[in-house]
């Protein structure tokens, strides 16, 4: 028997607490409700729960941003609604004035609108905001220049249609350009073949010397005379506007022929009725994008063979509108990007760029439009559509945005869900378990504490060798 040592109650107070320490554990995710409150209860579940933790939070804050910017669209998109309903307006006001039933004062009056809506307009695109923001004045735009003095004839200023371009100087090469002509409607005898034999830009590209539009141009054959041989040819370009018309000898008749109308070469022998005759005349070339900023054009967009579409050349995020005249050289512009980045993801680099274009009178296209005659009148009809084809335009850009932002948020709003499931799977104390162990060891710990007590007696029968 011993006494300075009692092994025996050594053991029951190791076991005590050890069930005291797992007690305490228990009773600590109970109370917190979480399987894991310091490193040391899972230090690899830990690192894993903290990344999901910042993705959870960062998710629910990028859905709240996508909120936002569909905010500042409607507010756009509202103010837009507005310029559109004044634009519809005035080109009432000029299918107005363009009747000469008006004299001079009723266009005075007329005209006197159309400048008031104007000056609207322009309001409307320098005091929309959003949280002070402006949205219509150019400062939320991608906006393009050149200098003027590049050899390449471009339909004003190149577009930017990808707003992730940064700003910068910029280079697009055109080589190989051609012409490229499509019959949309034969008629009239012309046309038969596709491409066709019959009909061409007298003036073709990429020499040409003549500004004329590429795209859809509509051939009238009217007036018809199988025994003169002659008709009357008038030319509508892809705008739909007369450019010119002449009569011409038609079928057999000697002077018949190759035959220049508008800057349109027909072959006059093939005509054998009235019709009317479409045509696409477009133009085919190799389009390079360049980045130009340091001074070394590098290129950014691979070359690719494209044929325009109404002229347009569509490449790299950037739109080329050019005229028949388009030259075998390079251009260079300058892009200036205040595109708006939405933050519409838990990471970095995780946006969205969404650019509003200005919406003044001059951006329109209609700040010296006039009612004042029946021409002005109906050039100003013209002028008004193209600006309301610009208007909605942009508001089918931002709506499509707006549809866009909708299944970000849905996407949001489940990835969300799932990685917060992942991460409970993780942190979170499965509350039943915990109550089973902790009942468990509330047992051992009132046995262990019994058991104590019973080895501290032991060492007493050493007393009854003593007597």
């Amino acid at each position: 028997m011993k006494i300075n040592n009692n092994i025996q109650a050594l053991n029951s107070y190791r076991n005590l607490y050890q069930n005291q320490s797992a007690t305490s554990k228990n009773l600590e995710k109970l109370s917190s409700g979480l399987r894991i409150n310091r490193a040391a209860d899972d230090a690899a579940g830990l690192a894993i729960s903290e990344k999901m933790r910042s993705q959870i939070r960062g998710l629910k804050m990028a859905e709240r941003n996508a909120l936002d910017g569909i905010s500042l669209m409607q507010t756009s998109e509202g103010a837009m609604q507005e310029v559109h309903t004044m634009l519809q307006r005035m080109r009432e006001l000029a299918v107005q004035a363009a009747n000469d039933t008006n004299t001079e004062y009723d266009r005075d009056q007329i005209q006197k609108e159309i400048d008031q809506l104007k000056l609207e307009i322009d309001d409307i695109s320098e005091k929309t905001e959003f949280n002070t923001r402006k949205l219509l004045n150019g400062f939320s735009a991608v906006l393009t220049t050149h200098d003027g003095t590049n050899p390449i004839n471009l339909v004003g200023y190149p577009t930017v249609t990808d707003a992730n371009l940064k700003s910068g100087e910029y280079q697009v090469k055109v080589s190989e350009a051609k012409p490229a002509y499509n019959v949309v409607q034969p008629s009239a005898g012309l046309g038969s073949a596709n491409p066709p034999t019959d009909i061409r830009f007298t003036d073709e590209p990429p020499n040409a010397t003549d500004e004329m539009k590429l795209g859809e141009y509509t051939i009238r054959v009217r007036d018809v005379n199988t025994t003169n041989q002659d008709a009357e040819i008038e030319i509508l370009d892809p705008d739909g506007l007369s450019i010119g018309s002449k009569v011409v000898n038609i079928g057999t008749h000697a002077s018949a022929g190759d035959t220049d109308v508008a800057g349109i070469t027909i072959d006059t022998t093939n005509i054998v009725s009235a019709g009317t005759v479409k045509v696409k005349m477009e133009a085919e070339a190799k389009i390079e994008l360049l980045d130009n900023s340091t001074g070394t054009p590098v290129a950014i967009k691979a070359e690719r063979s494209l044929t325009s579409v109404n002229g347009l050349f569509k490449h790299g995020g950037v739109e080329y509108q050019f005229l028949t005249n388009i030259n075998n050289e390079t251009l260079d512009f300058t892009i200036t990007n205040n595109a708006l980045s939405f933050q519409i993801g838990p990471n970095t680099k995780q946006n969205v760029m969404i650019d509003i274009p200005r919406m003044d009178v001059v951006t329109l296209g209609i700040e010296e439009i006039s009612v004042l005659s029946n021409a002005d009148a109906n050039r100003a009809i013209f002028s008004l559509d193209q600006a309301i084809n610009k208007v909605s335009s942009a508001r089918s850009k931002l709506g499509a945005v707006q549809n866009r932002m909708e299944h970000t948020i849905n996407n949001l709003q489940v990835t969300h869900e799932n990685l917060t499931a992942s991460e409970s799977r993780i942190r979170d104390a499965d509350m039943a378990l915990e109550m089973t162990e902790f009942t468990r060891n509330n047992i051992l710990n009132q046995s262990a504490t019994a058991m104590l007590a019973q080895a501290n007696q032991l060492p007493q029968g050493v007393l009854q060798l003593l007597q």
